[in-house]
């Protein structure tokens, strides 16, 4: 679970969700970590990313964003 102010709260769950979210709002974030989340959510169809990676670069994405995720919950 993840919020913002701007965005409201997201559950994501998944890979696909991560990389929808990502894309949604990429013009209001927009910023180096954003594009490499949304790279390497892209780079996963190809086989060379794995879910861990994405994880890791969305919760980099989305903190440096500001957004806040929910501790207590594990991303996918």
């Amino acid at each position: 679970m993840i919020y913002d102010d701007r965005t409201g709260f997201s559950l994501i769950s998944s890979v696909s969700q991560a990389a929808d979210f990502l894309f949604a709002y990429h013009k209001e974030y927009g910023s180096p970590a954003w594009s490499d989340a949304m790279n390497c959510c892209s780079d996963i169809k190809l086989g060379t990313s794995t879910p861990e990676q994405v994880s890791a670069a969305f919760i980099a994405a989305v903190t440096g964003a500001g957004i806040r995720i929910d501790p207590t919950l594990r991303l996918y």
